[in-house]
């Protein structure tokens, strides 16, 4: 009779182990995927600084910098689209694209952009200027670009972006020659 209460006292440990374990990983969330693109300052002082996040939700998100007010401090306005997009087609297209580093050189009279992903369980971040891309990672940022031309966005109150070029402050210019 003790083997047997020892085995059924077993058993219930093996099966509350067992029920904890699978109740552990049903709540675990993986961390969500996302692509994100970056547009700092432009040469043209009417063009708004500018983010594009579209994740594996198949969810569109664009801030855009609200150049009404910047004489208050810069704001931002969030909208999020109220369809839904291709995401996987993006991911494919980015990974088969954006696998090592850009080298990021300093040219002051262009636009930095920057690339942000988390994609298959790696976090890269590239910075860029548009003339250090090949044709075709060109091609994946224009049309990723194009997306805040939806015109099914909605203002929302706020999203999360990725704040290194949308902080970004305008360089100081040069000392003069002395």
């Amino acid at each position: 009779m003790e083997v047997s209460n020892i085995k059924i006292n077993s058993c219930m440990k093996l099966i509350s182990i067992i029920m904890i374990s699978v109740l552990l990983l049903s709540c675990h969330k993986e961390k969500q995927e996302y692509i994100e693109i970056s547009l700092g300052f432009s040469m043209d002082p009417n063009e708004p600084r500018i983010g594009i996040l579209i994740n594996d939700k198949d969810s569109l998100y664009v801030c855009k910098e609200d150049l009404i007010s910047v004489k208050n401090g810069v704001k931002y306005k969030y909208f999020k689209s109220t369809q839904k997009i291709d995401f996987a087609s993006y991911k494919k297209r980015i990974l088969n694209s954006f696998y090592d580093s850009i080298q990021f050189k300093s040219t002051p009279d262009a636009q930095p952009r920057q690339i942000n992903y988390y994609l298959n369980g790696k976090n890269l971040k590239f910075r860029f200027y548009s003339h250090e891309l090949s044709k075709r990672q060109e091609e994946i940022i224009e049309d990723l670009i194009l997306l805040k031309e939806d015109k099914r966005l909605k203002e929302i109150p706020y999203h999360k972006f990725s704040r290194d070029l949308l902080d970004s402050k305008i360089p100081n210019p040069p000392s003069p020659p002395k």
